[in-house]
């Protein structure tokens, strides 16, 4: 058998992992950056158009001063409306589909309730608050503010409605999105109504704005808050910092850019020209992979059980350290009939239930590889 060069042995294997590891969305998300006088919205913008990302979301405060019709605009359009459809305003062309998507923060509130955004935008649901869907990603955007007719504590409808959408949902990631933060080291601080049950709920994450810096917060469940308000107004110090708090930063302009991948979504906030502030990434299990925690002391293969089964067998394993990791399935002559892992895991005890009712009764072996630890156990199916 002629032998593979090393170097092209290398490149196949990064190609191959590399195919796991393709974008499925990319997209920006700025808050408090609608004052088109001020250099930090035209800077901004640049950057972010810079990055051609497949959509923007924002954390509100589209519109300064007072969410007027006079304004929007200038305040929107003018960086924007590539992004934007329908836009009907006066600088330049609409994109084809709408590629923008806003919440509403209480400075677009304070003019005639609202009305300039609402008539700026055509957004689903009744515009206040709604979901939609780009690629594995499900976003659900709120109304913080205290003029929100469905109310903004745990208890309210637009609450109920979070809950119940995000339980329905079968994304691999739900973003939800709004504008005053929960939790918050920032010159507001905390908005206690705001504190709703996301992680138990099923969110991935929380991007907030309001806040006139970029802050990462992790809260005592373990549910993950950005807040992100430097898209172009100014920028203010930390007042007290709360508990939650893991990473702080302000004195510059920036946006955050986000990339889902098949099973991880990267955040990076970058201020501006193209400096990363912070960087962060959830990874979580391949699908039909159940994580049992996130703790583990060695790379472990268990015995599957039970063992014979027919045709459903359970299989526990262990990653040490974070890594790309391979576990399949083979025959007795070596075929793979089942790769339910071929990418980067993180360290964890991890569970996965075979189906083999589709296999005819036999020896199969199912492996573990990561890093320098490989390990394979026999298991029989009868039927």
């Amino acid at each position: 058998m002629r032998k593979i060069p090393g170097f092209i042995l290398i490149l196949l294997i990064f190609f191959c992992f590399n195919t796991f590891t393709q974008p499925v969305v990319r997209f920006a998300a700025i808050g408090d950056y609608g004052r088109w006088y001020t250099e930090g919205e035209v800077l901004v913008s640049q950057m972010i158009h810079g990055w051609n990302p497949d959509f923007i979301i924002t954390l509100g405060d589209n519109n300064y001063e007072y969410g007027a019709d006079s304004t929007i605009d200038s305040n929107i359009g003018q960086f924007y409306h590539d992004y934007i459809y329908p836009y009907n305003g006066n600088f330049g062309n609409q994109s084809a589909v709408n590629r923008f998507f806003p919440c509403l923060g209480n400075h677009d509130w304070m003019t005639d309730s609202a009305h300039a955004y609402f008539n700026f935008f055509s957004l689903p649901g009744n515009e206040r608050y709604y979901d939609y869907i780009k690629g594995n990603c499900h976003f659900f955007v709120l109304d913080s503010d205290p003029n929100e007719p469905d109310g903004i504590n745990v208890n309210s409808i637009q609450a109920l409605w979070l809950k119940n959408k995000l339980a329905l949902s079968n994304s691999r990631f739900k973003i939800v999105y709004f504008h005053h933060p929960p939790f918050s080291s920032g010159q507001h601080g905390n908005n206690i109504d705001m504190q709703w049950k996301f992680k138990e709920w099923g969110a991935t994450v929380v991007l907030c704005g309001h806040e006139h810096n970029y802050e990462r917060l992790v809260g005592n469940d373990g549910m993950t808050y950005f807040v992100n308000g430097l898209g172009g107004k100014d920028w203010r110090d930390f007042a007290v910092i709360v508990p939650e708090s893991r990473y702080r930063f302000t004195a510059n302009y920036g946006a955050m850019l986000v990339t889902s991948y098949n099973d991880s979504i990267n955040f990076k906030f970058i201020a501006y020209p193209d400096s990363v502030k912070d960087d962060t990434t959830f990874i979580l299990p391949p699908i039909g992979i159940s994580t049992i925690n996130e703790i583990a002391s060695e790379f472990k293969l268990e015995q599957n059980y039970p063992n014979p089964f027919n045709p459903l067998t359970t299989i526990n394993f262990s990653i040490f350290k974070d890594g790309l990791t391979v576990f399949d399935i083979v025959d007795i002559s070596g075929k793979i009939v089942s790769e339910p892992v071929h990418n980067f895991l993180k360290a964890g005890n991890y569970s996965f239930k075979w189906d083999a009712s589709q296999f005819p009764s036999g020896i199969y072996f199912y492996r573990l590889r990561s890093g320098n630890f490989y390990e394979s156990r026999k298991m029989i199916l009868l039927k």
